[in-house]
C-alpha cells in the first residue's frame, strides 16, 4: 500500500487545526478587548432585534404559545 496519499491527508489536516487555532486565539483576544459599548453598538446594529418580534411586549415563549392557542388554519 502506498502511504503518501495518507501522509498527504495528515500533513494537510494538520495545517487545517493550525489555522483554526490561530483563527479562535484571534477571535478570543477580540472578544477580550471588546467593551460593553462596542457590543451593545453591534447588537443595537442587528435590524432583526427590533423587527422580528409581533409585539414588542412579548417575549418569544408569549409569541409561541399564541401561536399554538391559534389552532391549526381551517
Amino acid at each position: 500500500m502506498d502511504s503518501e496519499p495518507l501522509k498527504l491527508q495528515e500533513k494537510l489536516a494538520a495545517e487545517y487545526h493550525a489555522r483554526w487555532e490561530a483563527v479562535e486565539t484571534v477571535k478570543a483576544q477580540e472578544l477580550a478587548a471588546l467593551t460593553e459599548e462596542r457590543a451593545r453598538e453591534m447588537i443595537l446594529s442587528l435590524s432583526a432585534v427590533e423587527a422580528w418580534r409581533e409585539r414588542p411586549d412579548w417575549s418569544g415563549l408569549v409569541e409561541q404559545q399564541a401561536i399554538f392557542q391559534r389552532g391549526p388554519a381551517k
